[in-house]
């Protein structure tokens, strides 16, 4: 049995070396990609010069001096004109309520479906409404009105039915399963009022900013009526300082149509587009526009100054570029304070960000990852040694069929991928490791000595079984899709809940048997006696001040686990400052909780086995958190080893001295107890 362990365990490292390449090509491709901007939409800085004190140009110059890439631009609509006073709206009724006794009040459309604006000043705005909406021009007094008809339809827009490309050039199905859900979805954003329909964009406002030096960004929205026209104009508009698009709304352009979706995406990525996908937002149909563009997007975060914190937005952005691959940051000026302060506050937020940023990463114009492709033979040799490490992990059962039918799992969702290709064989293959990973390295071992060199050695061995555990899983979530995020590793919560569940019943497992063994009788008297020894303990306060303490900690556990978990201020500030410190913080919870008290408990299971198991509990918080920091996929690779390695640093020496402490007290007990 020890002979096929140890040539098992040979296999699985020879095969496991087969993901270097693929890991290798992921590092490089993130380490290559070190260009991000910042971006403001041009609506917000065209608001703040609504003060009087505030020039537009002077403020595009103050801008792009401070650091300001990038501006992004809306589809124009009337009702953004008359945001903008480029227009002024009046319904019929109204208008025809306010000329009702003047000389020209028979110049009125006498139709009930439209309304008036007024006449642009500037002849751009003002040939756009004529060739967009061909309206009734008439004039009242000195003013003039144009009509619109809402019945009317654009001449210049083509039907939205139509096919933006010939039959032929169709993009074809995906067999991807995560693309195919995503194009099922629930309505689509349609607004047929003429007054809300997009016409294209300012150009020129886009010229102005060209001239200025920026790039620019365009923003889609998904409306049925100008998809087409939309598609037309974003093709004329590509030039040398546009290469991005990014979609506003909850869905992308031609949302929930899959054939509309995929013949924009190809028009769009063919014409030199790539998209951006927005953190924490999940747009309906974005799938679709990633695998049809091959994943030709960059990972942005929006957010919003903050005038009386400036310091914390200008972490959240150096965070999110250094450590989730973000390489664009959307930014929202701050509208709680007025147009001059806000200024100054986005000003400042500008200068710092490149300031605190590290040096590897420059201002620039960011470009999609590049294409990671992983050979097929790694592939298949990392599932290979997943099959393997799982035999090796179900050792602690003890029982022959678990191992057997673990190994037959692993094969069928290895066959399943191989057939078809799908992602979430692979998924659930990667849940499936992380989870053994987990329980594998923290109990692992079956007998403690309580020397620090029998600890070391226990301690080297968790940690090798937990980067190989770690190796086969990223090993098997390696692609285009997964550092783009979208595809992600599924199942954050069952790794940090299964493995303490897995360690609690495998501490429990001695002590329960010895008190079945106890009890005499047959097996289901001793059953039967167990069970009401149980039932009949006697339960003190303190037991339940002590049950309350652990729920209480297993549910600040849980809750503070993934995105959506809240830090203590302390915790906030302790973080900052291990940061500032240390370019990437370890995670608090595996170097000040789960390494010390794994090195403690194994010391304390050489004196007493029990007590020891049971310390491996919270113990074992460190490696499932150290699986789940890999996990992250769009977290760069150097950046989880970087914090991994200060944590297990950090961990082993704080175990140390939870040792000192624990033999100071045992001593210290123990003469107390002599003495008495």
């Amino acid at each position: 049995m020890l002979k096929l362990k140890k040539w098992v365990w040979i296999a699985t490292i020879i095969l496991i070396l087969a993901a270097i390449p693929g890991i290798m090509e992921r590092w490089n491709k993130e380490t290559n990609s070190n260009t991000y901007n910042m971006i403001i939409p041009f609506h917000e800085i065209y608001e703040l010069t609504k003060d009087e004190n505030l020039d537009l140009d002077e403020v595009l110059t103050e801008l792009r001096e401070a650091g300001l890439t990038t501006i992004s631009f809306e589809p124009d609509s009337l009702s953004k004109w008359e945001e903008q006073d480029i227009i002024s709206k009046y319904e019929v009724k109204e208008l025809r309520d306010i000329v009702r006794f003047h000389e020209d009040s028979d110049a009125l459309v006498d139709d009930e479906t439209g309304f008036y604006v007024t006449a642009p000043e500037e002849e751009y705005y003002d040939e756009k409404i004529k060739s967009f909406f061909q309206p009734v021009e008439i004039t009242v007094g000195s003013e003039r009105l144009y009509f619109i008809d809402e019945k009317n339809e654009t001449e210049d827009s083509p039907p939205d039915d139509e096919p933006a490309v010939e039959e032929e050039e169709l993009v074809t199905e995906s067999n991807n399963p995560e693309m195919e859900a995503k194009a099922e979805t629930e309505g689509t954003l349609k607004d047929d009022s003429q007054f809300e329909s997009y016409f294209g964009y300012d150009e020129s406002k886009i010229d102005m900013v060209k001239e200025s030096g920026f790039e620019y960004v365009l923003r889609l929205e998904n409306q049925e009526s100008s998809n087409a026209q939309t598609i037309q104009d974003l093709l004329q508009l590509k030039d040398d300082q546009i290469s991005s698009l990014l979609f506003s709304g909850e869905e992308v352009i031609g949302h929930p149509d899959s054939n509309k979706m995929k013949n924009y995406a190809s028009q769009l990525n063919e014409a030199g587009y790539d998209f951006y996908s927005i953190e924490f937002v999940n747009q309906l149909g974005l799938p679709t526009f990633a695998y049809t563009s091959n994943f030709d997007f960059i990972r942005l975060h929006s957010l919003t100054v903050e005038s009386d914190s400036i310091a914390k937005s200008v972490q959240t952005a150096v965070r999110a570029v250094k450590e989730r691959n973000i390489r664009s940051v959307f930014i929202h000026v701050p509208t709680e304070v007025e147009p001059v302060e806000s200024l100054e506050a986005t000003v400042t937020f500008l200068e710092r960000v490149p300031q605190h940023m590290p040096d590897q990463f420059s201002l620039g114009t960011p470009e999609p990852f590049e294409e990671i492709n992983v050979p097929l033979w790694s592939t298949i040799a990392v599932l290979l040694a997943g099959i393997g490490f799982t035999y090796l992990a179900l050792e602690f059962i003890q029982l022959m069929w678990i191992r057997i039918a673990g190994v037959i799992v692993t094969g069928l969702l290895t066959v399943g991928y191989l057939v078809t290709n799908m992602t979430l064989m692979l998924q659930a293959y990667g849940l499936g490791i992380a989870l053994l990973t987990a329980i594998f390295a923290t109990i692992h071992f079956r007998k403690a000595q309580g020397s620090l060199k029998d600890v070391s050695l226990i301690y080297l061995k968790s940690i090798g079984i937990s980067f190989a555990g770690i190796a086969i899983m990223i090993g098997i979530l390696n692609g285009s899709e997964f550092i783009t995020g979208f595809a992600q590793f599924r199942g954050v919560i069952l790794v940090y809940v299964i493995p303490m569940v897995v360690v609690t019943l495998w501490a429990l497992v001695k002590p329960v048997t010895d008190m079945y063994h106890r009890l005499r009788g047959s097996t289901a008297e001793r059953s039967t006696k167990l069970a009401a020894k149980l039932a009949n303990a006697e339960v003190k306060y303190w037991h339940l001040i002590l049950l309350a303490i652990a729920g209480g900690v297993i549910y600040y556990y849980i809750t503070r686990t993934g995105n959506e978990g809240v830090a203590t201020d302390f915790e906030i500030v302790f973080r900052q400052k291990l940061e500032e410190l240390l370019y990437v913080r370890p995670r608090t919870k595996e170097f000040l909780i789960g390494f010390p008290l794994f090195i403690l408990g194994v010391y304390v299971m050489g004196q007493h086995e029990k007590w020891g198991r049971f310390l491996l509990i919270p113990g074992s918080i460190g490696f499932l958190s150290i699986v789940n920091t890999f996990s992250h996929l769009h977290i760069p690779v150097y950046i989880s080893l970087w914090r991994t390695a200060y944590s297990l640093v950090f961990g082993f020496l704080l175990g140390l001295v939870l040792i000192l402490i624990y033999r100071w007290i045992y001593l210290s007990v123990a003469k107390l107890v002599k003495a008495g």
